[in-house]
């Protein structure tokens, strides 16, 4: 942030109380992405109008929010108690600082937060600022600063060990909790943009799963594109973490996003070691290139329509682009897995009513076997909770600016009741022995 701004009695406190100077608390200050926390100012003038922003930055991605309050006639403002007037949210929140986040003025707008690093928290700088201050005008330097703070979130507990795991072709990550085990295993999958996304099996293996963040694609040796994934490949890391010394015995789960909610079916349908499916705004049908066995195409692809692509000042909006119909569909339910299917309503990249048609797809005896939940109002990338929405992003595999859709106060409740839907479902479904603590 602008070290230009003034700083009048600047006072940054670790959850300290201080009688005579603005100060912010923060409890906890060091906590898990996905627990709420509590953001106190304290000793200002009664009725004082005061701006309390919050900034990150996560490798180039530069994020801001803020909130306009009014204190109390004691000179406090409790934020999970005040409404915000104004700023990046209105109402009171007390993670409204985290969810409105967006990128800073003269940013690009079509970015994402993504933890790159897993062993290292997300460290949001707080700053109380006099009277209410628009957000485009916050980095100006005559603004007055009357108190900092800070807090860390991690998606990481401390005691959960992260491994690289590179046995026979796998590649990826695995994380296990604090203790000896048996743990619920569960397999952890994102999209086509390729690489290797660590945060959800972190903070899984933070609520007591043996979580594997799996590559298979633009990661390490693995194939460049998607048109040369093997069927195979997938039924190993079932196999692998299935039998691993740290999973319970009796069957894993598969977590998936986009192209991983696919691939999450997929492994569902082949394999009786999956217990549990959770796909999250992923396709019914498999996309984009055929899956392979042994070189030859054994799941045939739906493949993108490039005419029927609609071009938006703020991106792509692919919702036309594929051409769906039961047949396509893949059959999770062979092996009778348990399924909980996530999508949002506003999802840029395809028509989430599919999700309905492919629950009527099953047979009328395993329908029991899904849950559907499509969300009003939320788009595709529906992440840990309080994070903020990310509308639009490049995709770097299609070289072209995607509109993932969603409204942010819908998108961030869409995220919280997911999220809680997704950890109650895994410890339904999955083997249970033991489970560790979830806060840091």
């Amino acid at each position: 942030m602008s070290s230009t701004r003034l700083m009048a009695t600047q006072f940054t406190s670790g959850g300290q109380t201080c009688p005579s100077r603005p100060c912010v608390n923060v409890s906890p200050g060091v906590a898990l992405i996905d627990e709420r926390i509590a953001i106190t100012v304290s000793s200002l003038r009664p009725l004082q109008r005061v701006t309390v922003q919050a900034w990150v930055e996560e490798r180039k991605a530069v994020f801001s929010s803020c909130g306009h309050f009014v204190a109390d006639q004691q000179g406090q403002v409790d934020i999970s108690q005040l409404a915000s007037l104004g700023g990046t949210y209105k109402g009171v929140d007390s993670m409204g600082l985290f969810w409105s986040l967006k990128p800073v003025p003269g940013a690009s707008t079509k970015t994402r937060i993504i933890a790159s690093d897993v062993t290292t928290p997300l460290v949001f700088k707080l700053s109380v600022i006099d009277d209410h201050i628009p957000f485009d005008d916050l980095q100006l330097p005559t603004t007055v600063v009357l108190a900092t703070g800070e807090v860390k979130r991690w998606y990481k507990h401390s005691s959960v060990r992260r491994i690289v795991v590179r046995e026979g072709s796998l590649r990826g990550t695995l994380f296990l909790p604090a203790g000896v085990g048996p743990f619920p295993g569960v397999i952890d999958l994102f999209g086509s943009t390729g690489g290797l996304l660590e945060f959800r099996a972190a903070l899984l293996a933070s609520k007591g799963f043996a979580s594997f963040a799996l590559g298979y694609f633009g990661y390490d040796d693995l194939p460049k594109t998607l048109d040369d994934l093997e069927l195979d490949y997938f039924l190993d890391a079932v196999d692998w973490l299935a039998s691993h010394p740290s999973v319970q015995p009796g069957g894993i789960g598969v977590v998936g996003t986009s192209k991983g909610g696919e691939l999450a079916f997929v492994m569902g349908m082949f394999s009786d070691k999956v217990k549990a499916v959770v796909n999250i705004s992923g396709s019914p049908a498999f996309s984009f290139a055929d899956l392979k066995k042994s070189g030859k195409s054994h799941i045939k692809a739906l493949t993108m329509d490039f005419s029927k692509l609609d071009y938006t000042d703020e991106g792509v909006i692919a919702i036309n682009s594929f051409q769906y119909d039961s047949s396509a569909f893949i059959p999770v339910w062979e092996k009778n897995a348990a399924v909980l299917y996530l999508c949002g309503e506003e999802d840029g990249t395809w028509e989430t009513k599919r999700a309905e048609m492919f629950k009527a797809s099953f047979p009328e005896e395993k329908r029991d076997n899904i849950e559907v939940v499509i969300y009003p109002r939320t788009g595709h990338l529906i992440e840990p909770p309080y994070m903020p929405l990310c509308r639009s992003s490049y995709h770097r595999i299609l070289d072209m600016v995607f509109v993932w859709g969603g409204q942010p106060e819908a998108h961030a409740a869409a995220q919280e009741d997911a999220w809680k839907r997704l950890l109650h479902f895994l410890h339904k479904h999955l083997p249970k022995k033991h489970h560790t603590t979830s806060r840091l």
